[in-house]
């Protein structure tokens, strides 16, 4: 197993390494879905620590969890992409073209392999926090029982929190992070389920504090690798947007050990239901034996995935409007002519960011067939469709709203741009972007490294 445990993290850090270099390049298949591979091989490597050490892990002693417990991430996340209809908190940009079957097929894929990571990257943390060690000692001498009413009153809490999340979303959205916890565990506790509120009871405070430390880990991961590549997502939380650490409000990290916390729960009800309430943990890290349940249902589980992924189709299909704000981008949407697309191509440029990377290598412009203004134009548009994941559909808008490059950005309020961008919108019979999302683009546009763009000659 110790064997198994360094193959699992050499190939986790190859996969990495291997997406950073695609990155780079903007190789497609890796720099689009950059976000995956890293995750993924973050969670190779964490997999590979915990079979090294302990001899079992996820993806070696319990792999016959990981199939449903993907299944039941996708579903998890799918619940907050709907609650996000009301809340509006985060859109995507960069998101793949499903203009053909292949397409079509490929962001099918990519938005399984990205939600199955909720559950399994968030497990993976908190056992190798387990396995090294973290908080081990803060355990208490002996349970201490709970009174009847904590349950039902932790429960009441959580309805307070989504309610007030839902009815006042413009400020109050954050609170739904952790809510789920609230209205579930006390639920789970009471039927013997896995459960914080029993680890809790039996005092084993190590194990609380590691899920909240890994969802402050998690989430820093999360963001970091997200920031740089082109297809992700942006947060526009009300009111902390101009406070940031990468794409998120730094006191939005906090909602990550809530969503910690949320994942234990949402699986440890699912646990109850299907797996006749077997955990996903390894049993030295659960200070309490679970009853398990004589029934195990997972064949009837697997009857509910064409339900389920019939929901995933209807909530992708109902936020598109509202959550994706920008489609991949191409060399078409810089508005090239044939011959100069097909230069860009010759040169070994086959995408936007390729071509703002070499932008600067000598007589560039000699090599494309245009002059040094006509290259300057094409770059400072790739610039501008980059910048923030704007995208065509925007990036047009922009262009007839006057605003040409990402030094133009600067010289608008949100709201005169709003109002501009409104008019344009309005003129041609399509609809503008959210204030929010312009909100984005007008701060980002200030930022030190948007002011390097206006050095550039």
């Amino acid at each position: 197993m110790r064997q198994t445990g360094v193959a699992l993290v050499a190939a986790g850090f190859a996969m990495i390494a291997l997406a950073a270099w695609g990155l780079w390049r903007d190789v497609a298949w890796l720099a689009q879905p950059f976000y995956v591979w890293v995750w993924w091989g973050y969670i190779l490597v964490l997999d590979g620590f915990c079979a090294w050490r302990r001899g079992s892990s996820l993806l070696t002693t319990r792999h016959r969890l990981v199939p449903s417990l993907c299944v039941a991430s996708v579903s998890f996340w799918f619940f907050f992409e709907l609650l996000n209809l009301r809340f509006q908190n985060w859109y995507y940009v960069g998101v793949f073209a499903a203009d053909d079957v292949p397409g079509l097929f490929g962001g099918v894929a990519f938005v399984f392999a990205a939600f199955s990571t909720v559950f399994m990257g968030i497990f993976e943390t908190i056992e190798a926090l387990s396995v090294a060690g973290l908080f081990r000692r803060w355990r208490g001498r002996a349970p201490r029982p709970l009174a009847p009413w904590v349950s039902w009153a932790v429960q009441a809490l959580g309805a307070a929190m989504a309610f007030c999340a839902i009815a006042f979303p413009y400020y109050l959205a954050p609170l739904i992070w952790g809510s789920f916890t609230f209205l579930v565990d006390p639920w789970n506790y009471r039927r013997g389920a896995r459960s914080i509120l029993r680890d809790i009871e039996v005092r084993d405070w190590g194990l609380v504090a590691r899920v909240f430390v890994a969802g402050l880990v998690c989430g820093v991961v999360w963001e970091s690798m997200n920031f740089f590549a082109p297809q992700k997502w942006i947060y526009t939380v009300r009111g902390l947007e101009g406070l940031k650490l990468f794409e998120m409000p730094l006191l939005g990290f906090l909602g990550f050990p809530g969503l910690a916390y949320d994942s234990l729960a949402g699986y440890a009800l699912f646990a109850w239901w299907f797996r006749g309430n077997r955990p996903w943990e390894h049993p030295d890290d659960l200070g309490y034996t679970l009853r398990t349940r004589t029934r195990d249902r997972m064949r009837l589980f697997w009857w509910t995935v064409p339900a389920q992924g019939l929901a995933w189709a209807l909530i992708g299909f109902a936020a598109m409007n509202v959550n994706i704000a920008s489609l991949e981008l191409s060399l078409g949407d810089l508005l090239l002519t044939r011959d100069e697309a097909g230069a860009m191509r010759e040169a070994g440029i086959d995408r936007p960011r390729q071509l703002l990377r070499r932008a600067h290598e000598p007589r560039l412009a000699e090599r494309l067939g245009v002059d040094d203004e006509r290259l300057r134009s094409i770059v400072t548009r790739a610039e501008l469709l980059a910048f923030k994941g704007i995208g065509r559909w925007h990036g047009d808008l922009l262009r007839l709203a006057g605003v040409r490059s990402v030094v133009d950005l600067r010289e608008w309020s949100t709201d005169a741009l709003c109002a501009r961008l409104a008019t344009v919108a309005a003129e041609i019979g399509v609809d503008p972007p959210r204030r929010d999302i312009v909100h984005v683009w007008v701060l980002a546009s200030r930022s030190p490294r948007a002011l390097l763009l206006a050095e550039q000659p």
